[in-house]
């Protein structure tokens, strides 16, 4: 008997980071009933109160529109997502797609969006059914919610334009909503604004981002080790009572991933800082990691749409602006500008004859050894380093004077994307340099 795993969504209950390595697995979800019951009674909240006073997105336009009085109409809502559908870019990864759906159902499941359980249970059917919308990835500004990139999503699974991964393949949204036996879903009135205006979108980057980055910095922790040994290092700069020194976990849990690497008859009585300061240049780093978690948890256990339902009431706010987002970011592309020049470092101490004991830039009978791979190196750490001016401090307004202020939360997150794919390739020259060195001790 074939045995699914599910991943439950309980009303008012957040789930553990580990749940979206789940979901980028392809597990299932589980939402309980009484989250569309919940969502349905606040339905009727907003439409009861829409009849005696104006409410923003009902029936109204948008950003600084929000006074011109527009049609109660299915078509108002398609043409809301339609004319925010403006993104730029290449597509979004796959695994982003996913999580900004499944985040958008946890936002959406704290029961104050005033939306139809029906709607809802959309965004569940299309991840579970595997429709993945191509979305691109510039377009939000991590104010006013992520409209761009949501309208796309939402326009995909609501009214089958566009394009979907489906299967292994792309294929029209209609052809994947009719092929999973969906049919096209009309919204009603308030309900498109609901869905785009909220932070599921950058939350969904800055999630994505730390998973590669737990894995990354794991790696090239592995990687440094290897690189300590070629070194000949002096094994009591990594002594475990290191880590008992300085209240910072980070530094103990490099300590631990670090182990004790094969140092040797000492040869130094202090190595270079890139190699004997591994443990508090990456546990700052890791604990930055960390706290970005902590950020993102507390975004996808929050809601962050406007308007809400509260205390039976709605209320409009400013929970989708997502400075919090936008800030621990660039912090942490900050931390990796840092990460880059200790590996730099690293990889211009294994050429050097004086630290390895091997031939200078391991030339052994050849015109440089390699040489010319501390210069793409260095390439990579000036463009790490460039990728590490903040984004969010870019506040520009828009929507006239309506929306003067703007976090550039997406901004700050796509070009941390960045930064960890050259960090990956940082991580493998130092490898494949070490791999060489190995190669010339046998």
């Amino acid at each position: 008997m074939l045995v699914v795993s599910l991943v439950s969504i309980r009303l008012n209950v957040c789930p553990d980071f580990n749940v979206f390595t789940r979901i980028i697995e392809g597990e299932l979800i589980d939402v309980d009933h009484s989250i569309y019951s919940s969502l349905d009674d606040a339905r009727r909240v907003f439409l009861e109160e829409a009849s005696r006073r104006r409410v923003y997105g009902f029936c109204t336009g948008l950003g600084s529109l929000y006074d011109v009085k527009g049609e109660c109409s299915p078509h108002w809502e398609y043409k809301v997502l339609l004319e925010h559908a403006v993104g730029s870019g290449s597509k979004a990864p796959p695994d982003v797609v996913k999580l900004f759906l499944f985040i958008r159902v946890l936002q959406a499941s704290r029961g104050r969006d005033p939306i139809r359980g029906v709607v809802l249970k959309r965004i569940v059917d299309a991840l579970n059914n595997g429709i993945i919308p191509l979305v691109p990835l510039r377009g939000s500004l991590g104010a006013s919610g992520d409209l761009v990139p949501s309208a796309h999503a939402f326009l995909c699974l609501y009214y089958g334009e566009g394009e979907a991964l489906y299967r292994g393949s792309i294929v029209s949204c209609f052809k994947a909503l009719t092929s999973s036996g969906l049919d096209v879903l009309s919204l009603e009135p308030g309900e498109a604004l609901i869905l785009i205006n909220n932070t599921s979108w950058s939350t969904a980057l800055l999630v994505h981002a730390m998973i590669r980055l737990e894995d990354l910095m794991k790696k090239s922790l592995r990687v440094a080790r290897r690189s300590l040994e070629i070194c000949r290092c002096t094994s009591e700069h990594y002594e475990p009572t290191i880590g008992l020194i300085k209240e910072h976990n980070g530094i103990r849990r490099v300590l631990e991933l670090l182990g004790t690497p094969n140092c040797g008859s000492p040869v130094r009585l202090q190595d270079p800082y890139s190699l004997r300061c591994i443990p508090q240049v990456y546990g700052a780093v890791i604990d930055f990691i960390d706290y970005a978690k902590s950020i993102a948890s507390k975004e996808y256990c929050s809601t962050s749409t406007n308007p809400i339902v509260e205390n039976s009431k709605v209320v409009h706010t400013c929970s989708f602006y997502a400075l919090h987002l936008a800030l621990v970011a660039d912090s942490i592309a900050i931390g990796l500008a840092h990460i880059a020049s200790i590996i730099e470092r690293r990889i211009a101490q294994l050429m050097r004859s004086e630290i390895t004991g091997l031939p200078e830039f391991l030339a052994l009978s050849s015109p440089v050894g390699v040489m010319i791979s501390h210069y793409i190196a260095s390439a990579l750490t000036a463009r790490i380093k460039t990728l590490a001016s903040p984004s969010s401090i870019h506040s520009t307004p828009v929507s006239g004077l309506q929306e003067d202020i703007t976090p550039q939360a997406v901004e700050s997150l796509i070009k941390l994307q960045e930064s960890i794919d050259i960090l990956e390739e940082l991580v493998e020259l130092e490898n494949s340099i070490i791999e060489k060195a190995l190669a010339l001790k046998k």
